[in-house]
């Protein structure tokens, strides 16, 4: 693999790593985080947090969904909950404890834990595919950057959405995947990271309960030997 200098550049995370970007903005956006003020999100709603390409949805009836159910962990029907709408900020997840914490109702998004426990927690949380263009399409449509495959270490601080984590993957140039690159760093605040999603995939599989479909980002810091 090719070592590449410190530069801003478009980034494509395929699936997998799309979809733990995804994952990120998770735990910003449940109501414990919220109350506590461990989330770079309070006092964020109706505002935007994401481009205007960018609706996700906490949704319990995807058939076949790792995270579907009936209804939530302390008894409540189960509901679909549009979190974020064409890049605005609509709703945290709550349970019980934190509805009352923040002066609102359940989302009926209570888990129940291993131990017994009970916290707000995602169900299937799913960034909503956009018709007409695939991730080959992403990829021709991309001059030079870098397509993500491994993201390693956990650079990422909730409380200001600062995000750096080591990545590897393919350089694009010209459209095309050309040579490996690794031991790099990807860097950007999560805010701007959805913000900059200029590009988003039509389809996705299920793998998880937390799924994104190949996305871009229009501009990333990117620093390496």
């Amino acid at each position: 693999a090719r070592s590449v200098s410190s530069c801003e550049i478009p980034v494509i995370f395929p699936q997998e790593t799309a979809s733990s970007i995804l994952s990120l903005f998770a735990s910003c956006i449940v109501g414990s985080s919220i109350w506590r003020k461990s989330s770079y999100l309070v006092g964020r709603e109706s505002s935007p947090v994401a481009s205007s390409l960018v609706t996700i949805e906490d949704d319990p009836f995807i058939a076949k969904g790792f995270g579907s159910r009936p209804h939530d962990g302390e008894g409540l029907a189960s509901r679909r909950n549009t979190v974020v709408e064409n890049g605005s900020l609509r709703t945290f997840l709550c349970d019980l404890y934190s509805a009352r914490k923040l002066g609102r109702k359940s989302t009926a998004s209570a888990a129940r834990g291993a131990g017994g426990g009970v916290g707000p927690s995602t169900t299937n949380l799913v960034l909503r595919p956009i018709k007409g263009a695939s991730e080959q399409d992403i990829i021709a449509d991309t001059k030079r950057g870098l397509y993500v495959t491994d993201m390693m270490g956990f650079g990422f601080n909730a409380t200001t959405g600062d995000f750096s984590r080591g990545a590897s993957g393919l350089w694009i140039e010209n459209g095309k995947l050309t040579h490996p690159v690794s031991e790099v760093t990807i860097s950007l605040n999560l805010d701007e990271i959805l913000k900059r999603i200029d590009a988003i995939a039509e389809s996705f599989e299920l793998r998880s309960s937390t799924i994104a479909p190949c996305f871009r980002v229009s501009r990333m810091t990117l620093a390496g030997n």
